[in-house]
């Protein structure tokens, strides 16, 4: 069946002419090298990695997908798994260890209408859009999958979105592969023998830890795709080869919506076991240099050598963003957590720019950088269409960053104010971003005892993850006879404030205090 959509070609009968024209010798050699990609030419069809699988849910996903494959193939149709499921299915044969999710379908041979009389037979479907012919197909186990017809896209306009796509049933799955952008994604995967169908390259690039473009006039169509080189770069540890690379320097990217930048950092910074391979990548490609100046200005910053020996502020940001990565899996963060962490790390320098310099004895000094870091990364945050919620928590990170290494043995009050000043963020974040700062010096730590002796108070003082509520409130003023007025912020302020140095521990010592201040300000 597969024939009818991999027709043998010109390209493959000069294979076969040149394979025939060797010598013996060569010909062993050339077999010996075959074998060796057969064993990433072939995974676990769907049913058997099924078998292997704990989760009762993926197991059933699997089945179900086979199920959908053989109801097509029966129709006269060929169903493939592609994107970025057959790509981690590779890796993982060739030693990564990734959970290779999202499910997409891409269909041959049938029409649409008969493609959606097989699917409704497994669960509710959603056409979301009539030109890209996409079909989501929620299964019986809630899991949703994506389910496409054969597509070649024209430009149309500007920017990422600027396509049209129409669906041809009777395409190669050579041309189909085509629209992709690299070679690692343009994979196929027969969800019922298992085999990977390669039509440019992909296998080797794998081997040789590559990112290629498919079609150089194709790709500069989609500026997005710089993004997801750098990306890709920092998740499986790969190079960009000189002609892509080429190729995203000279695109224009400022025209990309800042939702799909978030989209793409958010995704560096998650899932890179060493993010600092896609930071510089996004450096070499131009990404740096073209978006984010806050980012840029590190580069070439100096420190001083006896506390920071790894080199300029760049050096030491991106060596904190690896030790940010090494602290949530630790730490087992949630992704959300990660992400705090994460960003946090990459922009709690971003003050240093505008306050380094050199003092007449000759030292490198950057004097209130963590407080001068905020407005940047805002800015950054702003420019990436980050959620108020991640704004609010990075930036008083970000501000405080110096407070483990500064204030070593803090006061019960100076750990009270700081819970205070975190506002939405935690001691213990703070904590885990003072950490990866000073991992990010060249050296793994094998401890923080800075960070251990403020975690301890703040334990005790029960500060760790918020600051302390107040002890009295606006119903207690008026319980005590205030009448409501623009007296009650000045007391209730003046309140908190005793209550954080510790002069006020109960509700009655606060309305006594209170009463007296009201006397004083009246």
């Amino acid at each position: 069946m597969k024939e009818k959509f991999d027709p043998i070609n010109k390209k493959t009968i000069e294979e076969r002419e040149r394979f025939e024209s060797m010598t013996e010798t060569k010909k062993e050699e050339h077999i010996d090298e075959l074998h060796e990609r057969a064993l990433l030419e072939n995974v676990l069809p769907l049913r058997q990695k099924a078998e292997s699988l704990k989760n009762k849910t993926e197991s059933k996903d699997l089945n179900l997908v086979a199920d959908i494959a053989e109801l097509i193939r029966d129709k006269g149709g060929l169903a493939l798994i592609v994107g970025g499921y057959a790509r981690d299915e590779v890796l993982n044969e060739s030693g990564y260890e990734l959970e290779p999710k999202d499910l997409d379908l891409e269909i041959y041979g049938i029409s649409s209408d008969e493609l959606q009389e097989i699917l409704k037979t497994f669960g509710d479907i959603d056409e979301v859009g009539a030109q890209f012919q996409v079909t989501k197909l929620t299964l019986e186990t809630g899991t949703i999958i994506d389910v496409a017809l054969p597509r070649r896209d024209s430009k149309t306009g500007r920017g990422h979105k600027g396509f049209k796509s129409e669906s041809d049933i009777e395409m190669t799955i050579e041309d189909a592969a085509r629209r992709r952008d690299f070679t690692i994604n343009a994979l196929g995967l027969d969800p019922l023998t298992g085999e990977i169908i390669d039509k440019f390259g992909g296998l080797e690039d794998i081997r040789n830890k590559k990112l290629r473009a498919i079609d150089p006039k194709t790709f500069i169509e989609d500026p997005l795709r710089v993004l997801r080189a750098a990306q890709f770069a920092g998740r499986f540890g790969f190079g960009v080869d000189d002609e892509t690379a080429e190729l995203c320097r000279s695109l224009d990217l400022k025209e990309l919506p800042g939702e799909r930048l978030g989209e793409e950092w958010r995704k560096l910074l998650l899932k890179s076991p060493k993010p600092s391979i896609g930071l510089e990548v996004a450096r070499e490609l131009g990404i740096i240099e073209k978006l984010h100046p806050e980012l840029e200005a590190l580069i070439g910053t100096p420190q001083d050598p006896k506390y920071h020996p790894e080199g300029d502020v760049w050096e030491h940001t991106k060596l904190s963003v690896d030790a940010a990565a090494l602290i949530v899996c630790r730490q087992k963060l949630s992704e959300d957590e990660a992400f705090i962490l994460l960003f946090t790390a990459l922009c709690h320098d971003l003050g240093k720019p505008i306050t380094t310099k050199k003092t007449d004895e000759g030292k490198i000094i950057s004097h209130e950088h963590a407080s001068a870091g905020v407005k940047p990364t805002k800015k950054m945050m702003a420019s990436l269409r980050l959620s108020s919620d991640i704004v609010e928590k990075v930036s008083p990170l970000v501000e405080e960053h110096m407070f483990p290494l500064t204030s070593p043995n803090p006061s019960d009050s100076a750990v009270r104010r700081l819970a205070k000043r975190l506002g939405k963020a935690s001691i213990l974040e703070l904590v885990m971003v003072s950490e990866a700062d000073s991992g990010g010096r060249g050296k793994i730590l094998k401890s923080f005892p800075e960070g251990e002796a403020l975690l301890a108070v703040a334990a005790r003082l029960e500060v760790l993850g918020e600051a302390p509520k107040p002890i009295l409130m606006g119903r207690d003023l008026i319980e005590i006879g205030f009448t409501p007025g623009h007296h009650f912020g000045e007391v209730l302020r003046s309140i908190y404030d005793e209550q954080l140095d510790g002069k006020i521990k109960t509700l009655d010592e606060a309305k006594v205090r209170a009463k007296e201040i009201y006397h004083f300000i009246k």
